[in-house]
């Protein structure tokens, strides 16, 4: 008898455990998921996009690419899908040297990153959305500037000042 009872509180204090560091691991789970729908750090994502929005202005690909790289990482996984085209239009950018396509993905992303600072008012600073009429042969095109002076970053230096401010975020 002594030897069932024995038998019984270790399996019973086995199964305790046992469901203990369940529960913990269930916990740890519903902690990550739930973090992977915390809000997108704006300063990271605003700091980047405006780093290779300067890169573009300069016509650097190589350092439109690594800004590019750094706009993809300040973007946690597991976001909502205006996030998901803000990195892919970034993960083109970093993807190639090629400052034509590099600005033609920029201005998908600049569109959406103007979206997502609207629809969420994440920006701390004062942000300026500046349009060149004369980008995409006359198509025009928009992007967002920390800076009222407008730096084109669809012509750089050829037609450095080309646009104009449109809005004050």
């Amino acid at each position: 008898m002594r030897k069932f009872l024995s038998l019984l509180v270790y399996f019973g204090l086995t199964s305790i455990l046992y469901s203990c560091g369940n529960s913990h691991k269930s916990d740890e789970k519903n902690r990550t998921d739930q973090s992977a729908n915390y809000d997108v750090p704006a300063s990271g994502v605003l700091d980047n996009y405006i780093r290779l929005k300067d890169a573009l202005v300069q016509s650097d690909a190589s350092l439109a690419a690594k800004a590019a790289g750094r706009l993809i990482f300040s973007i946690p996984d597991g976001q909502d899908e205006l996030m998901k085209k803000i990195r892919f239009d970034a993960q083109h950018i970093a993807d190639t040297e090629n400052v034509d396509h590099q600005r033609d993905h920029f201005n998908t992303l600049s569109d959406n990153i103007y979206a997502w600072v609207k629809e969420s008012n994440v920006n701390d600073q004062k942000l300026y959305k500046q349009f060149c009429p004369m980008a995409f042969n006359n198509e025009g095109a928009y992007w967002l500037s920390a800076e009222k002076e407008v730096n084109n970053p669809y012509f750089g230096n050829k037609m450095l000042h080309c646009g104009s401010v449109k809005e004050e975020l």
